[in-house]
């Protein structure tokens, strides 16, 4: 098995981290921007989007990381990332589509205003807006997981939900959003957890070490 994708995207680090936390054997194939790789034919050939992640499985390609990570649960079912409960499963989702969605565009536009802006010439009144959208984010994220009373998002046992919600909420601390300020106590401690689980480190990109 294979996934096709770029060092540091929170969409490729969500399958691995299930690719992980399953148990499954895959490679990871890194792909650049820079030198064009997501236009090459051969990728467009796998994704005629031209984005990552591409999961290759024997005959089968797959793209858009929702898609993939349901047909691993599929796949294999154990040890299970969704909740036994319909209802668990249905909340599970709404918080998997809440972070791809809206924590995902306000990430869009930090990207647009600090990743691919070079420090001198970024705007700070831009990047204040940009991350002003982050906080809103984690400000519900915080509200959800404390809710819940529990380790991880849905409660005691970690679910999709957290391999979703981690990549983003890393890369923002990257961006300079403090995600261990003091209100972020549940989501501090989160965090924590998460990063004793093996697949905290197998999925650590690698430009970042």
């Amino acid at each position: 098995m294979k996934i096709y994708g770029m060092s540091g995207s929170p969409f490729v680090r969500r399958t691995e981290l299930v690719l992980t936390e399953k148990g499954v054997d895959y490679k990871l194939v890194t792909l650049s921007r820079v030198d064009g790789d997501l236009q090459s034919p051969e990728h467009l050939a796998r994704n005629p989007r031209g984005r990552v992640p591409v999961l290759e499985d024997g005959d089968l390609l797959l793209y858009e990381s929702q898609a993939i990570v349901e047909y691993l649960e599929d796949r294999y079912p154990e040890p299970a990332l969704v909740p036994a409960d319909f209802g668990d499963r249905g909340h599970m989702r709404v918080a998997e589509m809440e972070c791809l969605i809206y924590f995902g565009g306000v990430l869009t536009t930090v990207a647009q205003n600090v990743f691919m802006v070079a420090p001198e010439k970024r705007d700070p009144d831009k990047v204040s807006d940009a991350l002003a959208g982050v906080l809103a984010e984690l400000d519900r994220l915080e509200q959800r997981g404390a809710s819940r009373g529990g380790t991880y998002l849905m409660g005691g046992d970690i679910t999709r939900a957290d391999l979703t919600w981690l990549p983003f909420v890393e890369l923002v601390g990257r961006a300079g959003v403090d995600i261990d300020a003091d209100k972020y106590g549940w989501t501090k401690a989160w965090r924590a957890a998460l990063a004793t689980r093996p697949s905290y480190d197998k999925t650590y990109p690698a430009h970042w070490r």
